[in-house]
């Protein structure tokens, strides 16, 4: 089958949502399908796989409390409906598909039947309150709606009413599993990746820290974003221990879960599922974070979790698992069961059941 992936985001920016298509894609042509993505970047010349089509500038837009890497100008507009005649794909799968950006273009062009899968969850949208009117109709043109989680199903259902399917986030485990190993020095070594903003939780992990007082504890931190000057003033004001690795690129990313005591995420909020979870444990690194329903919905079991933004119990939790090994144990071997119930190779064949319900619908 000759499948389009469509993305809204930068496909050189890092995100949930990328992730998710890129291991979708790669599980995909495992399975000896035709696949294709479109998707914006944000520089030009980055350097892109073969199987990605560019299709305009992503610009930073501020969204649910991040930035969202989109391309809604006219550029991408021309060059999704021109990617997207060249192809002829059988079907196409737009992720987001109410994004002003490649997504919703896609939806216009009318070229396959559509799957419109949608990730993001809030507890409200201005933007969707005020134009769920006129998009609508676009809603409506999908073949079939697909969620990745339950807080993501009741986010986008509450404006745009409907039939949706599940369609849950996954890992590409083995990538993690045999990843070689970060070197980070010797000593415990606790891990924070994803973008450096507020609803990501990092300065309450840094309080955590200092609450825990352990000299022989390190702070990694993976990642950039607008909150990096914060978060290093914090450390010099609680005199942790911390290292800053800015982003970095897919490989060395997969290695750390290897090199770490345990993963932390202490989001605030606004997470509709937590690949980044299943990817920890995929890599055998023992998972603390928030009590959030997307992560929960992600991590199930297999995750110590902790009230949000609360530094005091989140230092409790990570000293339990720093100090217990035994604890710490029971947690990778759940962990690697958990991740393994999500690696595309087991999900991908209902994805493709899916296209081919959607293709047969559109004949």
């Amino acid at each position: 089958m000759k499948i389009a992936l469509v993305c809204p985001y930068g496909w050189d920016r890092h995100g949930g949502v990328q992730t998710h298509v890129r291991d979708l894609s790669r599980a995909l042509a495992r399975r000896a399908h035709d696949v294709r993505v479109l998707a914006p970047v944000a520089v030009r010349a980055h350097r892109m796989d073969a199987s990605v089509e560019v299709v305009g500038r992503a610009i930073a837009i501020p969204a649910n409390g991040s930035v969202a890497p989109i391309a809604p100008g006219p550029d991408a507009w021309w060059s999704t409906r021109r990617r997207l005649r060249d192809v002829r794909p059988d079907v196409i799968h737009i992720h987001e598909p109410l994004i002003l950006s490649s997504s919703l273009f896609a939806i216009t062009t009318k070229l396959a039947p559509c799957v419109g899968t949608f990730h993001a969850s809030a507890d409200k949208s201005a933007l969707y309150r005020l134009f769920a009117p006129f998009l609508r109709p676009l809603a409506d043109r999908l073949t079939l709606r697909t969620a990745v989680s339950e807080p993501a199903l009741a986010f986008v259902s509450r404006y745009f009413p409907g039939t949706y399917e599940m369609t849950p986030n996954g890992v590409d485990a083995q990538r993690f599993r045999s990843a070689p190993p970060f070197e980070l020095g010797a000593g415990k070594k606790v891990l924070f990746a994803g973008r450096l903003e507020e609803r990501k939780g990092l300065e309450t992990l840094i309080r955590a820290m200092a609450r825990l007082g352990r000299s022989d504890a390190t702070l990694i931190v993976a990642g950039s974003g607008p909150r990096e000057p914060e978060a290093r003033a914090l450390v010099a004001r609680t005199g942790i221990r911390a290292r800053f690795l800015g982003a970095l690129s897919d490989e060395t990313f997969a290695g750390l879960f290897r090199s770490v005591d345990v993963y932390c995420h202490p989001a605030t909020g606004k997470e509709s599922f937590g690949i980044v979870l299943l990817e920890a444990m995929a890599g055998g690194a023992p998972v603390v974070c928030s009590e959030l329903p997307g992560f929960r919905t992600a991590a199930g079991d297999a995750a110590v979790y902790v009230p949000p933004g609360d530094d005091r119990a989140l230092a409790v939790a990570l000293g339990r698992m720093l100090d217990d090994p035994e604890q710490a144990a029971l947690m990778r071997d759940l962990g690697a069961t958990r991740a393994s119930a999500f690696d595309w190779d087991s999900l991908v064949d209902d994805v493709i059941e899916l296209y081919e319900r959607a293709r047969d619908m559109g004949t």
